[in-house]
């Protein structure tokens, strides 16, 4: 283990766990609540068929922008150091990428929760590197855990599957934005106006959410 003292208590496997599972129950209880609330501008209720993640903290619309917007906020401050640790546990050249990968994604986050969606321009380059390095950490991260040497493996080599599901997810929803936006001016049209009852811009987003959540508990319950 490389020997940096002073960062110590982020080697240990109870603290990087109770970080994730903290930094998951923030996010989790801020997008549960705003979206509970959320009247969108044709006064409709919020659904995860249609509706951006994001949108739940633009304020102005969003009835518990707060309480999104500081839930991602918390969540990438707990993301921070538990990135770090998970990078001393593995301590191998992907578990070192993985974490130069998540402290951006982490910082990315925080972010995301400091320009709403109301700051357009902002919001968009945080959440976009906030996807490419996402997807990166979790790649990394996962290649670490299952190449870890045997005999010698510090975590489960198992927990890396937990990370193909948001892999994919993160992937999919890179290349579905870039292909969805290149074939159409309007593909964000719908923002402003009458929504389709499923949108597969929405959706993609989704399920990097969907995906990320259980990558985070396996992480937090298996460090």
């Amino acid at each position: 283990m490389t020997s940096l003292t002073f960062l110590s208590p982020l080697s240990n496997p109870v603290f990087i766990r109770n970080l994730a599972v903290i930094g998951t129950f923030f996010v989790l209880v801020g997008s549960s609540l705003a979206a509970f609330v959320y009247r969108g501008k044709m006064g409709e209720r919020y659904s995860p068929m249609n509706h951006f993640i994001s949108e739940l903290g633009e304020r102005g619309v969003s009835r518990a922008a707060a309480a999104f917007n500081i839930g991602l906020i918390l969540c990438g401050l707990c993301l921070l150091p538990a990135i770090i640790g998970l990078g001393l546990q593995l301590d191998s050249l992907f578990g070192w990428l993985g974490t130069a990968a998540g402290l951006v994604a982490g910082i990315s986050l925080i972010l995301v929760g400091c320009f709403p969606m109301d700051a357009l321009t902002p919001h968009i380059r945080a959440a976009v590197t906030y996807f490419r390095s996402g997807l990166l950490m979790v790649l990394f991260f996962t290649v670490g855990m299952v190449m870890q040497p045997a005999g010698t493996a510090r975590l489960n080599p198992l927990l890396g599957l937990a990370g193909v599901p948001a892999v994919l997810a993160f992937g999919f929803f890179l290349v579905y934005s870039r292909v969805s936006m290149k074939a159409k001016d309007s593909a964000l049209a719908p923002l402003e106006g009458d929504r389709p009852r499923l949108w597969g811009l929405a959706i993609a987003e989704w399920l990097i959410f969907l995906t990320t959540i259980p990558w985070l508990l396996a992480i937090g319950l298996g460090g």
